[in-house]
């Protein structure tokens, strides 16, 4: 009867260290989780402030092309451009909001190990997606610029055309006046 009662005591024992190990491997995954999560939390701000830095510079610089498209061009032309700048800051806006939602999203559901990847990834998808926007931009304004510009020279050509035949028929005109003062004074 004492070895029954031993056995179960050292059971007993032995389930109570290993739940202590179980408690303290526990303790130090809740430690290193909280700092994966601090820096992955610190990681999403700055990824955020990025992503709002890169937009607000691609709209910035869209803008300063839009004012220098402006001044060099007929009023038509601003109500075309701020059409398309609106939509373009509303892609804009979509693309952060998406991108920003699937950054949470992504980091909520990945493991450790995959976090860094993650976030490597998620930084070249947004460079290139802002790259692309801004590429965007660019080439749509550059072909609406050289459009009008191409129009606006047409109808300058075609204008001073007309001008230049009306000052050849005047001049054509003053010299017959002329011609005809100067015989009519020979003649007297």
């Amino acid at each position: 009867m004492d070895t029954q009662d031993s056995m179960p005591r050292d059971s007993f024992d032995g389930d109570v260290r290993r739940a202590q190990e179980n408690i303290k491997i526990i303790s130090e995954l809740r430690e290193k989780l909280e700092i994966l999560t601090e820096h992955v939390e610190s990681r999403k701000g700055a990824l955020e402030e990025e992503i709002e830095e890169s937009l607000h510079e691609a709209i910035r610089n869209a803008r300063d092309s839009l004012e220098r498209a402006m001044e060099n061009a007929e009023p038509k032309m601003e109500k075309l451009i701020q059409a398309k700048m609106d939509v373009i800051d509303k892609r804009m806006a979509t693309l952060k909001a998406d991108g920003l939602e699937s950054v949470r999203e992504e980091i909520k559901n990945l493991t450790p190990q995959m976090s860094k990847k993650v976030l490597y990834d998620v930084d070249q998808i947004i460079v290139e997606k802002v790259k692309l926007v801004k590429d965007e931009i660019i080439n749509s304004l550059n072909e609406e610029i050289d459009r009008r510009i191409k129009t606006d020279l047409a109808e300058f050509k075609e204008h001073m055309e007309k001008e230049h035949m009306s000052g050849r028929i005047i001049s054509y005109l003053s010299f017959v006046v002329a011609c005809a003062a100067i015989g009519m004074a020979l003649l007297l």
